[in-house]
C-alpha cells in the first residue's frame, strides 16, 4: 500500500514534521490551521460634557490604532458612556472582519483558495472603511450628556461578552471622572473606603478573561489623577479582569494587546493533526 502511495507520502508518515507542498515562496501549507482566534474588541467612549478637552484622544485611538489594526476574525462594537448607560440600546459602529479559511492540500484546490482568500480581504477593508467612516461622522464632536455612568458602563461590559472563542478585549475612553447617583467625582477620595462603598451598592462585573484598557484618566490633580488610577485599576482588578499599570495611559499607544492579555471564554475545537487527515484519506 505504501509503495502505492509513492515515496512522498511514505516521508510524510514517518517525519515529525510535514513540510509545504505547494513550494516556496507560495505560502500555503500542508494542512494550515485555522488562524488564532481574533479580538472582540468593546470600547466605550465618554461623551459627557467633562471630556471637550481630550475628546481628540478617544477619537485618535479609535480611527488611527484601534480600527486599523483590525485583523481577520475580529470584532469591533463602539458604545457611548453617558448619564445612564442602562439606557443605551445601540452602537455607535459595529463591525466583523471574516476569519481566514484553514487550507488542506489534502482537499482544497491552492488557486480556488487563494481567490477565495483574497474576496475575504476585499470584503474585510469594505468593513473596515464602513467602520471608519461612521466613526468619524458619529465622533465628530464631543457629547454633552451631564453625568457620567462608568460603573453602568462597567456592568455592561460583563453583559455583552458572551462565551466566544474570541478574546475578549474593553477599551475605556475616558477621564473615569464617575459622576451619578450616590458616586460623585468631586465628593470621591479614591480610596479602599470608596472601593468597598462601590462593591456594596454595585458588586463588581464579571470581566473574567477580559483584557481591559483604561486611555485618558485625568483631574486637575496630579496627585489626585494618581489616586484614581489606582482606584480604577483595583476595581477591574477585583472584576477579574487582566489589567497591568501599563494599560492604564493618557494615550493608545501599546496596541494591539499583548498575547498574554485576555483569553478566549470558550475553548475552540481542537482541528484535526495532518496524520489524522491522512489516515482518514487512506
Amino acid at each position: 500500500m505504501l509503495l502505492g502511495l509513492g515515496l512522498g507520502v511514505f516521508v510524510g508518515l514517518g517525519s515529525p514534521v510535514l513540510p509545504a507542498l505547494s513550494g516556496a515562496g507560495q505560502g500555503v501549507a500542508w494542512g494550515e490551521e485555522p488562524a488564532p482566534p481574533g479580538f472582540d474588541i468593546l470600547v466605550f467612549v465618554d461623551e459627557t460634557g467633562s471630556t471637550d478637552r481630550q475628546f481628540d484622544v478617544y477619537r485618535r485611538a479609535l480611527l488611527d490604532r484601534i480600527v486599523p489594526s483590525l485583523r481577520e476574525g475580529d470584532r469591533l462594537r463602539v458604545l457611548p458612556v453617558t448619564d445612564d448607560n442602562s439606557l443605551i440600546s445601540d452602537f455607535m459602529a459595529e463591525g466583523t472582519l471574516a476569519p481566514r479559511p484553514p487550507f488542506d492540500s489534502l482537499s482544497d484546490n491552492e488557486l480556488d483558495y487563494k481567490a477565495k482568500v483574497k474576496d475575504l480581504k476585499a470584503k474585510n477593508e469594505e468593513v473596515r472603511q464602513q467602520l471608519l467612516a461612521t466613526l468619524k461622522k458619529k465622533l465628530a464632536k464631543p457629547g454633552k450628556s451631564k453625568y457620567t455612568d462608568l460603573f453602568g458602563a462597567a456592568r455592561m461590559t460583563s453583559q455583552l461578552f458572551s462565551a466566544d472563542h474570541r478574546r475578549p478585549v474593553a477599551v475605556f475612553l475616558s477621564d473615569m471622572e464617575e459622576d451619578r447617583g450616590r458616586f460623585r467625582y468631586k465628593t470621591m477620595t479614591f480610596g479602599s473606603k470608596d472601593l468597598e462603598r462601590v462593591g456594596k451598592a454595585y458588586g463588581f462585573p464579571d470581566l473574567k478573561h477580559v483584557c481591559v484598557y483604561v486611555v485618558g484618566t485625568r483631574s486637575p490633580s496630579i496627585e489626585r489623577t494618581r489616586k484614581m488610577v489606582s482606584f480604577w485599576e483595583k476595581y477591574f482588578e477585583k472584576s477579574g479582569a487582566d489589567i497591568s499599570p501599563d494599560h492604564m495611559v493618557s494615550m493608545l499607544v501599546n496596541w494591539p494587546p499583548p498575547d498574554g492579555c485576555g483569553a478566549p471564554r470558550a475553548k475552540a475545537k481542537k482541528s484535526a493533526s495532518w496524520y489524522d487527515r491522512i489516515k482518514k484519506q487512506l
